[in-house]
């Protein structure tokens, strides 16, 4: 064996044992952001919707299924969670329970080769390059982070792999007609149009004004994406855009900008921001300006808890979203329901589950659902050509992608508000579990 290290399952429990602060840019998978420390919950298990039962008459076979996972470096979080999605689903999911009923009537038990990247995509190229060619792994699991998972495609095409990208955004211009790779999660793109659509929904048919938007973003590529194409959703769908401008990442003082924004007299500022002390920046200086709003969507990390502890009576009411949360509560039609997932996630790893170990698991499950419709489960473009037709709802939303593209269509963002401390699932309708607090209360009322 080379000098590369799989990691194995008791050396990885002792890692994350330590704690871990993300200190830098990760703008490619929405945030570059300290990681929040999540608060355990208390979930009740249910009946998990059953993988279904090998039947006798077929072989037992393994499929070997590899990736890299950013286990040190920039990203190192991210990758714990991710990879600990990704083996509950291996373990716990699918081996425990007798392996994955092929569609040629085998029964495929997971076998998973992971290695750490270090957050280095210099290292991805060449580490997928042997996952491929020396350790000869059927499919591929795609890193955290979009320099990383981008790092991958070219081996991902040379070879015709599938490979199932994590929680990594994608800018649509930089598809190249890529035939192996599938999205599970929503991408940056579409990351601001459910939060126009909880607007249009619940604020537009009370108060018209809330048409009048702003709508502001960085210019790192994820801000970019989020923001530019939340600006065209927001047009699309007739919003009147009061006020549009791009500002450099990170900010550091955005107090002109939104006094031209304040000048400007909307009703609701949408932010394309992705990083945590840009989204603190932002609320604090709309109340040090006197920027009063009827409601703030201030960025992707304002879903963190410490945008919340940093901030207290400003951050509430404000409007946060995420791939998912525990909490957001999806009726699983196939794969485990909400409550087994975190569950189980908490008593395998000792910590409550994020939005990237759903992800890590859903990666997964999109492989499971297609291995089983496939007559040749371990060929890559017969798996990939059975994607096409994998359709569900799992606990983590929807899945569905394009089948040209490999896009994921189905996914939504789940939208919540901070009330009184708490995220409340607001968005969309079939996880909403509480009611939208519009308008915010002005500043100078908490």
């Amino acid at each position: 064996m080379s000098e590369e290290k799989k990691v194995s399952r008791r050396g990885w429990i002792k890692y994350a044992g330590a704690g871990v602060v993300v200190v830098a840019a990760a703008a490619g998978a929405g945030y570059y952001a300290t990681q929040p420390k999540p608060t355990p919950t208390t979930p009740t298990p249910t009946t998990p919707t059953p993988t279904p039962t090998p039947s006798p008459g077929g072989k037992k076979l393994k499929v070997r299924v590899g990736g890299t996972k950013p286990l040190t470096g920039l990203m190192t979080v991210w990758g714990r969670d991710e990879y600990n999605g990704l083996k509950l689903w291996a373990e716990k999911w699918v081996n425990a329970q007798g392996g994955i009923k092929g569609g040629d009537g085998n029964t495929y038990e997971v076998e998973l080769i992971i290695y750490s990247d270090e957050s280095k995509p210099e290292n991805v190229s060449r580490l997928y390059e042997k996952l491929i060619t020396e350790d000869k792994v059927d499919f591929l699991m795609g890193p955290v982070w979009a320099p990383l998972s981008m790092a991958t495609v070219a081996a991902v095409e040379k070879y015709k792999k599938l490979e199932i990208w994590g929680t990594a955004a994608f800018d649509p211009d930089l598809y190249k007609d890529w035939k192996y790779s599938v999205h599970v999660i929503t991408n940056g793109p579409d990351y601001m149009a459910n939060e126009l659509d909880l607007i249009l929904a619940e604020c537009v048919p009370k108060d018209p004004e809330a048409k009048n938007v702003a709508i502001i973003h960085g210019d790192a590529l994820f801000e970019k994406v989020f923001g530019s194409y939340g600006y065209k959703y927001a047009k699309e769908h007739g919003f009147n855009v009061v006020y549009y401008e791009q500002y450099t990442t990170p900010p550091t003082d955005l107090t002109p900008i939104l006094t031209r924004v304040k000048a400007a007299k909307p009703a609701i500022l949408l932010a394309g921001e992705g990083g945590l002390a840009g989204s603190q920046l932002l609320t604090r200086q709309c109340v040090e300006i006197g920027l009063d709003l009827k409601l703030l969507c201030p960025g992707t990390p304002a879903i963190f808890k410490e945008y919340y502890d940093a901030l207290g009576k400003y951050a509430e009411e404000t409007i946060v979203i995420s791939q998912w949360e525990p909490g957001v509560r999806y009726k699983a039609t196939y794969g485990p329901d909400h409550d087994w997932f975190v569950s189980n996630y908490e008593k395998e790893f000792k910590l409550p589950p994020t939005y990237a170990s759903g992800i890590g698991f859903a990666q997964g499950l999109v492989l499971q659902a297609a291995m089983e419709k496939s007559k040749d489960p371990l060929n890559s473009d017969a798996v990939r050509e059975a994607v096409n037709t994998v359709e569900f709802t799992g606990f983590h939303g929807k899945f569905k992608i394009d089948p040209k593209t490999g896009w994921q269509i189905g996914h939504k963002m789940a939208v919540l508000q901070w009330q009184n401390g708490v995220k409340v699932p607001l968005w969309p309708p079939e996880v909403a579990i509480g009611k939208l607090r519009y308008p915010m209360k002005k500043w100078t009322e908490r």
